[in-house]
């Protein structure tokens, strides 16, 4: 019934890959589906399986409780990181999570990004925050990234990885590749040492354009 929906997970996941933004069988990437009852649906990449050898029929519906509802493979183990943030934000469409070089380096330096760039204001939602530590696939770990994604299209998670959401699978793959092309910039910037962030006022007039775009209030 959802394999529409299952065939692009599998075609994000493999993006994902092939872009340098997982290694082996990392990640992991997920999309709302609704059935016509109204009753969702999270289509999700299964854990332990390398994206290249993937198949349709092995991207795993769950429930909102995470409860298997097709498929024959385990569910990502970061089906509840998934979830949580689907019942937070409701016109998140998809998530992507992904263990990208500079992102992961700043989740270890464990240092917010400042809003740097236009495109980062815009289409991430200002600043970057990094969520507390918590162990993979831990309910901990869910409710931190929750809670520092907020309002926003991006987080790091703290010695682990990033994630990006958006309303749909390729807005949620366009923005893992903004946040870690943003974490590269503020890399190098403190590198050459100065990192100058948008003036404040323009920042907000940014993010006012953000919310009206992606703002779930």
């Amino acid at each position: 019934m959802w394999e529409a929906q299952k065939a692009e997970v599998l075609e994000v996941a493999r993006k994902m890959e092939e872009k340098g933004l997982v290694l082996g069988t990392s990640g992991n990437v997920s999309q709302r589906c609704k059935e016509r009852e109204g009753r969702e649906l999270v289509a999700i990449t299964p854990s332990g399986r390398h994206y290249d050898t993937m198949k349709v029929e092995d991207i795993v519906l769950v429930d909102m409780e995470g409860n298997r509802v097709e498929g024959e493979l385990a569910p990502s183990v970061e089906t509840m990181l998934h979830i949580g943030i689907y019942r937070a934000r409701k016109k998140v469409g998809a998530v992507v999570h992904t263990h990208a070089v500079y992102g992961s380096a700043i989740a270890v330096a464990g240092k917010e990004i400042p809003p740097l760039l236009d495109d980062q204001i815009t289409y991430l939602g200002g600043e970057v925050k990094v969520a507390a530590y918590a162990l993979p696939g831990s309910p901990e770990l869910a409710r931190n990234a929750v809670a520092a994604l907020g309002p926003r299209n991006a987080v790091v998670l703290a010695n682990h990885g990033t994630l990006a959401v958006g309303r749909n699978l390729r807005e949620a793959l366009n923005n893992c590749e903004l946040l870690e092309k943003t974490a590269k910039v503020y890399i190098l910037a403190m590198v050459l040492g100065s990192v100058t962030a948008v003036p404040p006022d323009m920042a907000e007039l940014e993010k006012v354009f953000f919310a009206g775009l992606f703002g779930d209030g």
